[in-house]
């Protein structure tokens, strides 16, 4: 073999370490080939661990040993049985061949020979030579089976010497020492363990040699991954089905304002990209469920796929438990930042506010991120900064509206405090933190209700009160407009997808629903097809194709935005989470 050297000349800013590292990435200089422990338990195919695997190969093997010893022990018991009769036939040869001589046909011949008892005395000249268990048994006279009569019946005239019995006895003590090995094995356990244990001894030791891959969590001198990985910003894009790809930021090309955009994705059939935001490669990204848990994943974990990749589950990078789902996600750049929260809420009813920096360390499987009690399940989560106000809203119509202050801080694993007080059956639906500053009349809530109405309210409406109420009236939810599935803050240049019971999916722009009191019964915002409901609403982020009106009225050049490629891809900093 000839060893070859290759010289690659770099740029005079390259960083050779992190060339490296994308030769090892993006060529076969480094193959990395993953594993799905995937095997048959009871017919059933099942993913397992490496434990798992080892108790169900050893449960495996003790089936096959198990098996494999009882064939066995029938095989050599029928011999043993055909040799009892062979035996018996030559210690008393003489009188076999007068039973044979005297029959006319075959059939007649195994017929005398089996009704014939045999049995052999303590003083016969053959007797010294058999085991001693066998020769008690023959001292009362045995009747010859069908299987032994036919054996004899085919023994060639030269078996029939004296020498013959020292063969057979011989074998015969073989086969009943094998008997005897079968029988212990299939009573004792622990010798089956020592033949698997065997067994496995005998594989290495015939197809053992050294290890011709090499398993290096530092391959090809990576100390630190993190180093070597450029800090770049990304457009990551999340799917309302949690589909979840980064792109570069330099694939969206930079248009005048009223072009018609480029494609975002290839979406699967009723999914629509739901968040949108530029992040640094170093950024971390939260991953909230509705079981009160967290998990962390850098934003260079995600994959770098092409710009109409739909993009990959989230459920192939995180590690969810049974039930699990996505609540709300988060980019964070710096969890160490002054008077940053995160605040938590419930189903019941519940919120917590939590200072940042107590998610800074995750580990791979995820950590408790609020402690919720039975029957509750977590609906979202914000960051949140002081002077900020919180908008809970729920099924029946309620709404509540109150300073982030009234919260108190508290500890990770802690259950929170009661934020609205729910009556009946009803259940809070959406959490909305209304930045600091925020002018009471311009700042629009979007409602809408099962029965396909909605209506947009400024939040002033919602007077300022003390959390733990009972609130006030969001929407009326009478027969017509149904219970409430969702709240958003909206603008006008916003646009909605709004998702029924039957998957029918409808994009439609805020600027066209009417801007309503707090109390109004609000307008259609989709017609139903009979028994069908509205079941979610959520904000488009634009990665598609601009609608047409857009392009059929161009800007002036002199538009700030006509300049700026990515004006609908909000920054890392901005709230990213699932309503």
């Amino acid at each position: 073999m000839h060893k070859c050297r290759i010289v690659i000349d770099l740029k005079r800013d390259a960083d050779p370490d992190v060339v490296i590292n994308q030769l090892y990435q993006y060529t076969q200089c480094q193959t990395t080939i993953s594993m799905i422990n995937i095997a048959l338990v009871n017919r059933q195919p099942r993913t397992m661990g490496l434990k798992e695997l080892i108790q169900h190969f050893i449960e495996h093997r003790k089936t096959v040993i198990t098996r494999r010893t009882r064939f066995l022990l029938r095989k050599a018991l029928q011999r043993a049985h055909i040799l009892e009769g062979l035996i018996y036939a030559v210690c008393d040869i003489d009188e076999v061949v007068k039973l044979i001589r005297s029959s006319t046909t075959r059939e007649e011949a195994i017929q005398k020979l089996r009704q014939r008892a045999f049995r052999i005395v303590p003083d016969h000249r053959y007797a010294p030579q058999i085991p001693a268990s066998f020769l008690e048994r023959s001292q009362q006279g045995v009747m010859l089976s069908q299987a032994q009569a036919e054996a004899i019946g085919r023994l060639q005239l030269i078996q029939l010497v004296g020498l013959e019995i020292e063969r057979l006895t011989r074998e015969y003590r073989e086969v009943s020492e094998q008997i005897e090995e079968y029988q212990l094995i299939l009573s004792d356990e622990r010798r089956v363990l020592d033949i698997i244990v065997a067994d496995t001894i005998e594989l290495k030791e015939k197809y053992g040699d050294d290890r011709r891959t090499l398993i290096d969590a530092e391959a090809g001198g990576i100390v630190d991954r993190e180093k070597l990985i450029q800090q770049e910003d990304v457009v990551v894009t999340i799917s309302h089905n949690g589909y979840v790809k980064r792109t570069p930021v330099d694939t969206y090309r930079a248009q005048g304002r009223g072009g018609r955009g480029i494609k975002g994705s290839e979406n699967r059939e009723g999914d629509f990209v739901e968040h949108l935001f530029i992040a640094n490669t170093h950024d971390y990204m939260l991953f909230f469920t509705n079981k009160g848990r967290v998990y962390e994943r850098r934003v260079f974990d995600i994959p770098e796929l092409s710009r109409t990749s739909a993009g990959r589950s989230v459920a192939n990078l995180l590690e969810f438990q049974e039930g699990e789902k996505i609540a709300s996600v988060l980019a964070i750049r710096d969890f160490e930042a002054d008077e940053q929260f995160l605040m938590f809420c419930t189903e019941r009813g519940t919120v917590k506010k939590t200072v940042l920096k107590a998610y800074a360390n995750i580990q791979s499987r995820g950590i408790i991120a609020i402690g919720l009690e039975e029957n509750d399940s977590l609906i979202a989560v914000h960051l949140c900064t002081p002077q900020d106000q919180i908008l809970l809203g729920t099924r029946g119509g309620m709404a509540i509206r109150f300073n982030e202050s009234d919260v108190r801080a508290m500890g990770r694993p802690a259950s929170g405090v009661k934020g609205i007080e729910l009556e009946g059956d009803d259940i809070v639906v959406s959490m909305i933190v209304v930045p600091a500053g925020s002018d009471p009349k311009s700042t629009m809530v979007l409602t809408a209700s099962e029965n396909g109405f909605g209506k947009r309210t400024p939040i002033g409406e919602y007077r300022l009160i003390r959390r733990g109420g009972k609130g006030v009236i969001n929407i009326k939810t009478t027969d017509r407009n149904g219970a409430v599935v969702g709240m958003l803050i909206v603008s006008p240049e916003d646009q909605l997808m709004l998702i029924t019971e039957k998957g029918i999916l409808m994009r439609t722009r805020v600027s066209e629903i009417r801007e309503t009191g707090r109390n109004a019964a609000g307008v259609k915002l989709i017609n139903l097809d009979p028994g069908d409901r509205l079941v979610a609403m959520a904000r488009v982020e634009k990665t598609d194709e601009e609608s047409d009106d857009a392009s059929e009225t161009p800007t002036p050049a002199s538009d700030p935005l006509a300049d700026d490629g990515i004006a609908d891809v909000p920054d890392a900093s901005s709230n990213v989470t699932n309503e």
